[in-house]
């Protein structure tokens, strides 16, 4: 899968950016050609979008995203798909856990009367701006077009003032609520990880990454959590979640095999067999029949 962080990062020569503390900053064209690609960032992401519109898919929900609106994207998998063929500009900021830990700390500081209600929060959710807010942004987009380049000290100070003020919107505090579970906790929750993106065909070393560990650790840590490997566990889990698809829709074969991680429609339909005694299409039918 493509990590949508380390193909911006990589290719500074293609995509305007800076980079500040442990983020980074983009402003993205985006050179999607291809309507539906499934993608994955270990870094969350403040999205400010500029220019067209996007679907965003997930198993649980699907978002278009809008022109002169804000999104926030948790860590994780998701599929992204052209929208009318429209392009695509945006500026994107992405923000690892441990930073986002450290905001609100200080965020705290500042205010620390308020206390957010515990409100979930969804991968992906639109945010509310203010005045202050748009303005900060347009501030933070005109580096990207600056003779001289901003320093650190400079970009940092635009962002957290930025990200303050984002905080600060009472429809924002659902957002305040989720970083400060991250802050009591020191490490990403493993089986978080796991529950929300085993749909996505991730490799072991992409679910490492998302949980910001060693692909050896993570292989110790997921034995200790779950009992089993890895492999076994998203084989188990994946087959639960298309045995479910082709019982309670009507999507298709292939539609399956894409939306439950499966690297391509034979291998699931062996092992599928192999769990269920049918092949998945001959499973269906029975199924309308009984």
């Amino acid at each position: 899968m493509i990590n949508v962080y380390e193909f911006l990062r990589y290719q500074p020569e293609l995509y305007r950016q800076f980079s500040c503390r442990d983020a980074l900053f983009v402003y993205y064209y985006c050179p999607q050609t291809i309507r539906k690609v499934d993608v994955f960032t270990h870094y969350n992401i403040l999205s400010f979008v500029m220019e067209g519109r996007k679907l965003i898919h997930r198993p649980e929900n699907t978002w278009l995203l809008e022109e002169k609106h804000s999104y926030f994207f948790k860590t994780g998998a998701y599929n992204q798909e052209l929208y009318l063929d429209e392009a695509w500009r945006s500026m994107n900021l992405y923000i690892p856990d441990s930073y986002l830990r450290e905001l609100i700390s200080a965020y705290r500081q500042q205010h620390p009367e308020k206390r957010p209600a515990s409100q979930p929060l969804g991968q992906i959710t639109e945010l509310s701006l203010s005045e202050t807010t748009c303005w900060l942004s347009g501030q933070l987009l005109a580096c990207f077009n600056a003779e001289v380049t901003p320093t650190e000290d400079v970009l940092e100070s635009i962002f957290r003032n930025l990200f303050f003020s984002i905080l600060d919107h009472s429809d924002n505090q659902g957002l305040v609520a989720y970083i400060a579970s991250l802050a009591q906790c020191s490490s990403t929750s493993l089986y978080d990880v796991m529950e929300t993106n085993f749909m996505y065909n991730l490799s072991q070393a992409e679910f490492a990454k998302l949980a910001t560990l060693s692909l050896p650790t993570f292989k110790r840590a997921f034995r200790k959590l779950f009992g089993t490997t890895p492999a076994q566990w998203l084989m188990q889990r994946r087959l639960a979640f298309a045995n479910g698809l082709l019982k309670t829709t009507e999507k298709s074969i292939s539609e399956v095999v894409q939306e439950s991680g499966f690297e391509s429609q034979s291998h699931f339909s062996r092992v599928f067999k192999a769990q269920f005694g049918e092949p998945p299409l001959q499973y269906r039918r029975q199924l309308a029949t009984a």
